[in-house]
């Protein structure tokens, strides 16, 4: 990657004198919070290569960086639906993780090549050295929800999800996992501050939120009888903070907790997250990897003893609906049942299913764990249908409660990571009206790191 102006401007002189046809994609990241950081670059950088690497046919993209957040991407005739996969990749990749808007700018060459180099000069010029600085109305607001959160109890902002359990009978539903989250528009409403859609806002309340939450762990959660999945960053988990408060925590709480840190920062960094995990791991934490694409998925190369939450891919979007309302796409079956011999079974979690064609796939093509509101609709339809006095295993409980009614042990040893899960599962339990897991909801809730 060439990244100094005579090097772009060279190239684009070589193809005005040469009147070759290309394409040019102009990406502008000043809308990405900390676009000028390195580790940005790197996320891009890999987008990109594994962009190109995707590709069917072997095409020559050239890509420059250009001032501090633009990027330039430029190749011929043939490379158009490459450059748009790029471009598309790395528009997902910051939109799926609420770090702001990526703008595309598309020029055909040599004939735009005048508007191009104008802009090239407005991203090189003086606006492009400094860093944006937040509104002062968002560092006043993120100082009031500081103020705000500091010792306050989250019972009133978190939502629960289970994850759930294919039984062995192929039919019924068992809740194994609770992934506990706070719900970002409550807090949005709570303190009447947009989080959700302004990136520096999004990613520092996000940090915050990561210390109440190992807080409310400590100090207001009971111990649970399923395990609790938490999302974490990589440094939050690295951080002496995280290692004294799983000290202050009794033993046994360890091994109920599950670590969720971003897919992302995986990808850009992932000796940091390889140090999260050795944390994790020490602590016998059951350590996931989060939002990783479906479509990404099988070219991971992640640690063999981590959970794996993958992610549908959200469609374009269609007039003014937001990202977070519309539903996830439905993946075809050869995809899904391809992910489950890469992967396998045992470490696979399907989020976001919202829609019950997904949740069809999803066990047509082996996944025996599965996460979303049509889930939790499947199960009760599933409940309809099977007679009780027939089904094999029943619901557990999910809300948390005493010590006095935790699971029976096991008659052998736990091996790998189904066992691992199933430590918490008792059976024969069966779960009353009470204890159901799911919370009503009334519309999408778009929570922490969803």
């Amino acid at each position: 990657m060439a990244t100094n102006t005579p090097d772009v401007l060279a190239h684009i002189a070589g193809i005005i004198q040469n009147k070759q046809e290309c394409r040019a994609a102009l990406l502008d990241l000043s809308g990405v919070v900390d676009a000028y950081e390195p580790v940005i670059h790197r996320i891009v950088d890999a987008e990109l290569k594994a962009a190109a690497a995707s590709s069917d046919r072997a095409v020559g993209i050239s890509a420059f960086g250009i001032g501090l957040w633009g990027w330039l991407l430029i190749g011929d005739t043939d490379s158009g639906e490459t450059l748009l996969a790029a471009a598309d990749r790395v528009c997902t990749v910051f939109a799926d993780a609420h770090q702001g808007k990526v703008d595309v700018h598309w020029f055909d060459l040599p004939g735009d090549a005048k508007p191009l180099v104008a802009c090239l000069r407005m991203l090189m010029g003086d606006k492009s050295l400094a860093a944006p600085s937040p509104a002062t109305d968002e560092v006043v607001a993120l100082l009031r929800i500081e103020r705000g959160l500091h010792g306050a109890d989250l019972s009133s902002l978190i939502r629960r999800q289970p994850v759930y359990r294919i039984g062995d009978d192929g039919v019924s539903l068992e809740p194994i996992m609770l992934e506990q989250t706070v719900d970002l528009t409550a807090l949005e409403r709570l303190f009447d501050v947009t989080i959700i859609g302004a990136p520096w806002m999004h990613a520092r309340v996000t940090e915050i939120l990561d210390r109440r939450m190992l807080h409310h762990l400590l100090h207001d959660e009971t111990s649970p009888r399923l395990p609790i999945a938490i999302k974490l960053h990589a440094g939050s988990v690295r951080q002496g903070a995280f290692a004294a408060l799983l000290d202050e925590l009794p033993a046994h709480w360890h091994a109920r907790l599950a670590i969720e840190l971003p897919y992302a920062e995986w990808l850009v960094a992932p000796d940091a997250v390889e140090e999260a995990l050795a944390v994790g791991r020490r602590r016998q934490c059951l350590m996931v990897l989060d939002h990783v694409p479906v479509d990404r998925a099988a070219e991971a190369t992640v640690p063999k003893d981590v959970l794996l939450r993958l992610m549908p891919g959200v469609p374009a979007a269609d007039g003014e609906t937001a990202a977070a309302l519309r539903p996830h796409t439905v993946p075809s079956g050869a995809t899904l049942r391809q992910l489950v011999r890469t992967l396998g079974a045992d470490r696979c979690i399907l989020t976001h299913c919202d829609s019950l064609a997904l949740v069809h796939h999803a066990l047509d093509a082996g996944f025996r764990m599965l996460q979303g509101q049509a889930v939790a609709d499947f199960a009760e339809m599933r409940q309809q249908m099977v007679p009780s006095a027939e089904t094999t295993v029943g619901q557990a409980a999910v809300e948390d409660g005493p010590e006095a009614d935790a699971p029976q042990e096991e008659t052998g040893p736990p091996v790998g990571l189904w066992s691992r899960l199933l430590r918490w599962f008792r059976p024969r339990h069966r779960a009353t009206t009470e204890d159901a897991p799911t919370e009503p909801q009334t519309g999408p809730n778009v929570t922490k790191g969803m």
